[in-house]
């Protein structure tokens, strides 16, 4: 890709006169911004071209360009194509619309141009592609009119996109705060070169601290994960938006796990696993970066706000609790010392009240910062100005507070509706924001984010072997199921099949106890909305009367189908464990409330493993039945310990076992601490076949079966 962002020669394929035009942009831009290479216009139909030599070919041409443009109709596009393979080109940017995103004879005479390209060695970024730009060197081989109206400066953030609009709309909004770009670049349909190509190319440049990505479908998973995987070792940080997020194709879901692992809902645990944070529109894909480029350290990210307006405390206090953003009690020092340069009436604690104290000694504002710098329980210092103007020594504040940022190391961020005042701040080199709230998510965004990429995936080192399974491209019967868990180390209910009566009472003998009784097939996945479950059967009468009124029921539905007895089970609560292979992200898991209401409550979060029995046990702690399994009102505390083992458990599985498709199992009943959980009812189904390309998403390693 370094003959595309730094080419050192550039041709033009329906190089044009005009500007405004797609096969002229590229060269006005380049000449205007000092691109120090060599342009080759081509156009059979004209000599000169923007002051420029023109070509007629690129067989013309006095040598081999790096990287060629190409900016014809798609109907010229293979011959384009073709004579950049003849030519020796390394990178094509292919502007020329009308391939697969207008339907099936776009989309083979795309294949077709990938073809060329990659038996050439060419590396084509579109079709349909906006354009690239690195901003440094002036290649901006991109027909956007936006760098006509927000002239580039150079930074140290890159933008991929597979949208050319959505490329630059947070080109237009960083450059408004005053910040510079470095690469922009707009994948068009990621027919060769994909949206992982261009992040993995834009980190080999040691500069690049921030990468905002905008994707509409994720293609390959592996090289996303691979391309996030080493700017997490670069502690680079990735922000991304993707669209689309319909539950398309998930309506016909057979079980619980399938029903709710959407599409949208997978995308968010995928992002999580790899350290890319995620965000819901274009504003807020750019809204934190001066904050991830910051030299400060953001430390654990505890924070203090303080403002002259109480209003602006509790607002900001208000939002810190809804997004966990820690407002610490200040030290018992700080507050001693506060006490001795605050007003009688000021509030000493966190959110701070200056009050209009202010107005009549402006050397507090200073005292109380070098104070609350000093206090080791604070990382970020929050300065609210709701209002300020005449009687207040804005010039001084501003000053006080580079100070006080300097001498201490620790960030000063400063917020207020008056762009004015607020300039003030930001000639003293400070962050500064309109909103308050906005700097309470902003840190909240930026802490968490970095903590993510601070917690690599664990390798798995208890890897079970690839379990074999024989392809059966169906849902397995329960009895099938619950085998296969066992085999998996995870904790199923004791059970029996039976075929008979008399087995079904020999069955109850041997559980000793109360038993549970329900059909055994694969045709009903879902027993009890069949009335094939029968529950507190308390004697050998009750059991053999079950079984009988069991296969009954079964021939009214025209179904073959065994018998399971097994013992009824109690525990605290009714969980939700589940897993499933999405066709394009990889394994996923489950784990949350269950029972039958449980695509209704929607209390759970999902997974993609590798992880730990530490990050289950954090995804539990952001459900609703949290307190629950902690022990409320009397009630003993869960052994969540032995649900997160289970979960890790059923995810290292799933990550080395491909034809495993989804894996429903619900409830598993967990009971108090340190007497584990049972899993009671299971469904699962495998694929057909393995595709070629269902390998496990391991990190740092293969799967050794």
């Amino acid at each position: 890709m370094e003959h595309a962002f730094q080419a050192r020669s550039i041709a033009i394929i329906g190089a044009s006169e005009s500007p405004n035009s797609v096969g002229g942009r590229p060269i006005h831009y380049m000449t205007r911004f000092g691109y120090r290479g060599v342009l080759f216009p081509v156009n059979p139909k004209r000599e000169q071209v923007q002051g420029l030599k023109c070509y007629p070919s690129l067989d013309a041409l006095p040598t081999s360009p790096e990287l060629v443009i190409i900016a014809v109709s798609a109907r010229r596009a293979s011959e384009a194509m073709q004579a950049c393979a003849q030519r020796g080109v390394r990178s094509v940017v292919m502007m020329s619309s009308g391939f697969s995103e207008t339907g099936d004879a776009g989309r083979q005479a795309e294949q077709e141009l990938v073809a060329i390209a990659q038996e050439a060695g060419i590396r084509l970024i579109g079709p349909n592609s906006q354009g690239i730009a690195n901003f440094r060197d002036g290649v901006v081989a991109n027909f956007s009119t936006m760098f006509m109206e927000v002239p580039p400066q150079d930074g140290n953030i890159a933008i991929i996109g597979q949208s050319g609009a959505a490329s630059v709309m947070p080109y237009a909004l960083l450059r408004e705060r005053g910040l510079g770009v470095r690469y922009l670049a707009a994948t068009g349909n990621d027919a060769d070169v994909t949206s992982a190509d261009l992040i993995e190319a834009v980190l080999e440049d040691p500069d690049i601290r921030l990468v905002l990505l905008y994707l509409e479908a994720i293609k390959d998973a592996r090289s996303l994960a691979r391309a996030a995987q080493r700017a997490r070792e670069r502690g680079v940080a990735i922000v991304a938006l993707k669209s689309g997020t319909s539950r398309k194709g998930q309506s016909a879901a057979s079980s619980h796990t399938g029903a709710l692992a959407t599409e949208d809902a997978v995308v968010d645990a995928f992002f999580r696993r790899h350290a890319i944070w995620r965000v819901r529109d274009i504003q807020d894909l750019a809204a934190a970066s001066e904050l991830y480029l910051a030299n400060a350290s953001l430390g654990r990210g505890q924070m203090l706000t303080m403002s002259h307006s109480g209003a602006v405390g509790v607002i900001c206090a208000d939002a810190a609790e809804r997004l966990g953003v820690v407002l610490p009690d200040l030290s018992d020092a700080t507050v001693q010392r506060l006490r001795e340069i605050m007003p009688a009436f000021g509030a000493i604690h966190n959110p701070l009240d200056l009050t209009a104290g202010l107005l009549s000694d402006g050397t507090l504002f200073g005292k109380a910062l070098d104070v609350l710098c000093a206090d080791p329980r604070l990382d970020i210092l929050h300065i609210g100005m709701p209002v300020a103007g005449e009687g207040y020594d804005v010039e001084g504040f501003a000053r006080a507070a580079r100070d006080a940022s300097e001498r201490s190391g620790k960030p000063v961020i400063v917020s207020g509706p008056q762009r004015a005042i607020l300039s003030h701040f930001a000639a003293q080199g400070l962050l500064t924001y309109q909103s308050d709230t906005e700097v309470i998510r902003q840190v909240h965004q930026v802490v968490h984010h970095r903590r993510l990429m601070q917690q690599a995936p664990p390798p798995i080192d208890d890897a079970p072997p690839a379990l074999q399974i024989g392809a059966a491209g169906d849902g397995m019967d329960e009895a099938a199921s619950l085998r296969l868990l066992d085999a998996m180390g995870l904790p199923v209910v004791d059970h029996h099949v039976c075929h008979g009566a008399e087995q079904a009472r020999e069955a109850f003998q041997r559980l000793g106890g109360t038993c549970v009784l329900k059909a055994c097939t694969p045709a009903i996945p879902h027993k009890s909305e069949h009335g094939l479950v029968w529950l507190n059967l308390a004697s050998e009468t009750a059991v053999q009367k079950a079984y009988g009124d069991c296969l009954t029921r079964l021939e009214a539905l025209g179904i073959e189908g065994t018998v399971i007895v097994a013992r009824q089970e109690s525990g605290l609560r009714e969980i939700a464990l589940g897993g499933r292979q999405d066709p394009v992200l990889g394994p996923v898991v489950l784990v949350g409330d269950g029972g039958k209401y449980v695509e209704a409550v929607k209390d759970y979060r999902l997974l993609v493993p590798p992880f730990t029995a530490a990050e289950v046990r954090e995804a539990l702690q952001q459900t609703r039945i949290w307190p629950i399994l902690e022990g409320v009102r009397g009630d003993a505390p869960a052994d969540i310990a032995a649900l997160c083992d289970a979960a890790v458990r059923l995810g290292n599985t799933l990550a080395v076992t491909p034809t495993l498709d989804e894996i429903d199992l619900n409830p598993v009943l967990i009971k108090p601490a340190g007497q584990g959980a049972v899993i009671v009812d299971a469904l699962i189904s495998v694929k057909a076949t393995a595709d070629a390309d269902d390998t496990p998403m391991l990190h740092h390693q293969e799967a050794s079966a």
